[in-house]
C-alpha cells in the first residue's frame, strides 16, 4: 500500500510514472545517482533515458555517484552516449572502454574527499538526484534500501530529488541504518565513535519534503552474483595473512583482532572465507562494503560488529536477512561514508586496511587502477585513505598474471594510486614482507626475498644490486631502465627476459 510506503501524506501526490519523472532531467545537467559499490541504486532511470535518447532527443549528462553504481547503468547509459562525464569511480568495463577512449571525461577522486568536493563546487552544481528507498518516514526522511555511503551528503547538495520505492527490496533493511552527519567545517563535530558496532545516528536520511519533485515504484530485485569458489592462489595469500595476523595480534594486540577493513572480488571472498576456519571469534568488519562471505561468517556467529556503506544483495544474503533479521540488527549497520570512510573514524576504530592492487613496485608503491600508467580499469577508490589513516596497513596480491608473463611486482610503477609510506607489509601467495622500520633498500631487499614468484626475483634482484653500485641515491632507481619491464610487455607481451 502506498500508505504503507510513504508515510508523509504530501508526498502521496507526487507519485508519477519513470519516464515522467525522468523528464526532470535535461541535456546538460549534472544528475547525481545512488549505488554505493553497486548496491542500493535505483534501477529503472536508465532505460528511461536511454528510450529518451532513442527517439531522437538530445540529452547529454555529467553523472556523479557516490563510489561506483549499478552495472546496467553503464551498460545503457554509456553505450546510448547520454554520458558527457562520470565521477568519481566506475567498475566496469564499458566505462573503462569509454573512458580510455576519451568519449567520457573520468574524473577519479578518492571516495572521502567526495563530501567536499560538493560544498566546493569543485563538481559544479547537483541538478538532479535519483535515490532508491524501502520508504518515506511520517517526517518525509528518506529510508535507504541496503546503501548509504554518500547519499546524505547528495541529498544536501541536490536541487531536486526523484525517490524510487522499490518494493522488492526486504523490508528487514529497515532499522540496519545509522546515518551521522559531521557537518562541515570550521563547525564539523566529532565523530562520537569509539566501537564499530556502536549506534550514533537516525535510522533514516534527513532531506526538505520539498526537494522531493518526483516519487517513482519500482520492483526490481536487485541480484548481485554469487560468489565463485576461492582460487588456488588466493587460498595461499589468505593463509599467509593468517599465519601474520595470528602473530601480529598475539604482539600487539593480546590475541585479540582489531576492525577489518575488507575490499571486493575474489581474493577478499578467499581471506573472509578463510576467517570462517580460524582461531579468531568475535570478528569486526569497518568496510566501505561487505558482501556474501561477510554474511555467511556473521551467521555461522564468527561476528561481533560490521560497521559498512553498502550490503551486497545476493540471494543468500537476501534469504538470510528474511530469516534473521534481529541478528542483522544487532550484528551490522548500513553507515554513511563520512563515517566508514572518514579518517577520523579509521584511524579511532585502529582498522587492519587490507588492499590489493594491479601491481606493486619493490619499495611498496601501490597502482590499483591502471594498466601500462595509461589505461584506467576501475579507480582509486577508498584504498589509498584506508591505507594512510589504519592502524596497519597490509597489501595483498598474486605475484604474477597471465600465466607468468607478467610480474605484479615491478622495478618501478607505470602508475602509483597508494603510497610506499602508506603500505606496512605486502603479502603475496610466496610469503610476507614486513616492511615497517625499513628503509628503501631493506624495503626493496624484503618484497625481492618474500614475495616475488621466482621466475622474476633474480632479475629484479639484479636490477636491485645494480642501482645501488651505481649510487642512485636513497631511493635506488634508474630512470633509463625503471621500465624495462613494462617496456618488454608491450614489445613482447611477457615481461620474461628472452636472454
Amino acid at each position: 500500500m502506498i500508505t504503507d510506503r510513504i508515510g508523509y501524506p504530501p508526498l502521496r501526490e507526487k507519485i508519477a510514472d519513470i519516464a515522467d519523472a525522468c523528464r526532470l532531467i535535461k541535456n546538460g545537467m549534472t544528475v547525481a545517482l545512488g549505488g554505493y559499490t553497486a548496491c542500493g541504486y535505483p534501477k529503472t532511470i536508465a532505460q528511461a533515458l536511454a528510450a529518451r535518447k532513442a527517439a531522437g532527443e538530445e540529452l547529454e549528462i555529467d553523472l556523479v555517484t557516490p563510489s561506483f553504481t549499478g552495472p546496467e547503468i553503464y551498460s545503457i547509459l554509456g553505450p546510448a552516449g547520454i554520458l558527457r562525464r562520470c565521477t568519481p569511480l566506475i567498475e566496469s568495463r564499458v566505462m573503462s572502454d569509454l573512458a580510455n577512449s576519451r568519449k567520457v571525461r573520468y574524473v577519479e577522486q578518492q571516495m572521502s574527499k567526495l563530501p567536499r568536493m560538493l560544498r566546493s563546487g569543485a563538481l559544479g552544481s547537483i541538478d538532479v538526484l535519483v535515490v532508491e528507498a524501502l520508504g518515506i518516514t511520517k517526517g518525509g526522511h528518506i529510508i535507504p534500501t541496503n546503501s548509504v555511503g554518500m547519499l546524505p551528503a547528495f541529498l544536501a547538495a541536490a536541487k531536486s530529488v526523484i525517490v524510487e520505492i522499490n518494493t522488492a527490496q526486504p523490508r528487514e533493511l529497515e532499522g540496519l541504518h545509522d546515518i551521522f552527519l559531521p557537518g562541515a567545517p570550521p563547525n564539523q563535530r566529532p565523530i562520537p565513535l569509539t566501537h564499530a558496532g556502536q549506534r550514533i545516528g537516525e535510522p533514516f536520511m534527513r532531506v526538505a519534503p520539498e526537494k522531493i519533485s518526483y516519487i517513482v515504484m519500482a520492483n526490481v530485485e536487485e541480484n548481485a552474483i554469487a560468489p565463485k569458489p576461492d582460487l588456488d592462489v588466493h587460498k595461499r595469500i589468505a593463509e599467509h595473512l593468517l599465519n601474520f595476523l595470528e602473530m601480529e595480534s598475539a604482539r600487539n594486540h593480546g590475541g585479540r583482532l582489531p576492525p577489518l577493513q575488507t575490499g571486493f572480488g575474489g581474493l577478499t571472498n578467499a581471506i573472509v572465507n578463510s576467517l570462517a576456519h580460524s582461531k579468531f571469534r568475535d570478528l569486526e568488519f569497518f568496510c566501505g562494503g561487505v558482501a556474501q562471505p561477510h554474511v555467511k561468517l556473521m551467521m555461522e556467529g564468527k561476528v561481533k560488529a560490521i560497521s559498512t556503506g553498502s550490503l551486497q544483495m545476493t540471494p543468500f544474503v537476501r534469504e538470510s536477512l528474511r530469516q534473521s533479521p534481529e541478528l542483522f540488527r544487532e550484528k551490522l549497520l548500513l553507515r554513511n561514508a563520512e563515517i566508514t570512510n572518514g579518517a577520523e573514524a579509521v584511524e579511532r576504530m585502529g582498522i587492519i586496511a587490507l588492499s590489493s592492487g594491479i601491481e606493486v613496485d619493490m619499495y611498496g608503491n601501490v597502482n590499483s587502477s591502471h594498466v601500462l600508467g595509461r589505461k584506467v580499469v576501475n579507480g582509486i577508490g577508498g584504498g589509498a585513505a584506508y591505507a594512510q589513516n589504519a592502524e596497519l596497513s597490509i597489501v595483498l596480491i598474486a605475484s604474477t598474471a597471465k600465466k607468468g608473463d607478467i610480474s605484479a611486482i615491478v622495478p618501478k610503477l607505470s602508475h602509483q594510486d597508494i603510497c610506499e609510506h602508506d603500505v606496512d607489509v605486502l603479502i603475496t601467495e610466496h610469503g610476507v614482507a614486513d616492511l615497517r622500520g625499513k628503509d628503501d633498500v631493506e624495503r626493496a631487499e624484503a618484497v625481492i626475498a618474500s614475495c616475488v614468484d621466482a621466475s622474476y626475483r633474480e632479475p629484479l634482484g639484479r636490477y636491485l644490486d645494480g642501482v645501488i653500485k651505481n649510487n642512485c641515491g636513497h631511493h635506488p632507481q634508474s630512470l633509463t631502465e625503471a621500465f624495462s619491464w613494462h617496456r618488454r610487455l608491450q614489445e613482447t607481451g611477457s615481461m620474461r627476459e628472452t636472454w
